[in-house]
């Protein structure tokens, strides 16, 4: 009987961590890709265009990065929270993958 217990109690446990990450993961999307264009507060990144003014941009290592590091060709992944972006991580120039 006590055995019986624990082993729901471990499966509610389990689900409802589980349940709890996917439903913020749910407000969470990211766009990965090469720059194409820069113009002003703009960039283009897999065809579409993306306004970052006053958005955080950061290296990897999650210092502050300037404006003039974005450019064409250069990787960056575009984090967005409840549809607005919340990051642009900027990756270095010379990557080797």
């Amino acid at each position: 009987m006590i055995k019986k217990g624990i082993l729901l109690l471990s499966v509610l446990m389990i689900f409802f961590s589980v349940s709890g990450s996917c439903a913020y993961a749910q407000g969470i999307k990211t766009v990965e890709g090469l720059i194409e264009n820069v113009t002003g507060d703009t960039i283009k990144v897999r065809g579409n265009y993306y306004n970052f003014n006053g958005v955080p941009l950061e290296n990897a290592s999650g210092r502050k990065m300037q404006k003039d590091e974005l450019k064409v060709g250069r990787k960056v992944e575009i984090f967005f929270k409840d549809n607005h972006i919340n990051t642009i991580l900027i990756y270095p120039e010379y990557m080797v993958e």
